[in-house]
C-alpha cells in the first residue's frame, strides 16, 4: 500500500504528533522509505524484528531438544554394569582400520 508523497512528509514531518503511537504506527504501515534522512531506521526496525524471531525459535528448539531440564536416567545394576563392560571392552580392528584409512584418505580441497 502507497501513501502519496505528500502525505508522508505531511504526517511525518508535523511536531505535534512526533512520536506518539499514531506516528509510529504510521510510519510502521508506510515504510517506503520517501525520508531519506532517516532511512537506515527502517533497516534497523525490520532487522531487529527478524533477529527477536530467529531467538525465539533458537530457544524453542533447545527446549525441544534438550528440554528445560536435564533428564536424569536411573539404570537398573544389571544395566549399569553392562553398559560399563561394553565400554571398557577394546574396539573392533576391523573399525579402527576402516578409520584409519578414512583418515588417510586426501581431502577434497587438498
Amino acid at each position: 500500500m502507497s501513501f502519496p508523497t505528500w502525505l508522508n512528509k505531511l504526517v511525518i514531518g508535523f511536531k505535534p504528533i512526533q512520536y506518539t503511537a499514531f506516528w509510529c504506527w504510521y510510519r510502521l504501515i508506510c515504510h517506503d522509505d520517501m525520508r531519506l534522512d532517516d532511512r537506515f531506521l527502517y533497516q534497523d526496525f525490520w532487522n531487529s524484528i527478524n533477529e527477536g524471531q530467529a531467538q525465539m525459535v533458537d530457544d524453542h528448539m533447545w527446549l525441544t531438544y534438550f528440554g528445560a531440564k536435564p533428564e536424569k536416567i536411573i539404570l537398573p545394576k544389571e544395566d549399569y554394569d553392562a553398559l560399563v563392560e561394553k565400554l571398557n571392552q577394546p574396539p573392533d580392528p576391523k573399525v579402527q582400520e576402516s578409520l584409519k584409512k578414512l583418515l588417510q584418505r586426501k581431502s577434497p580441497w587438498d
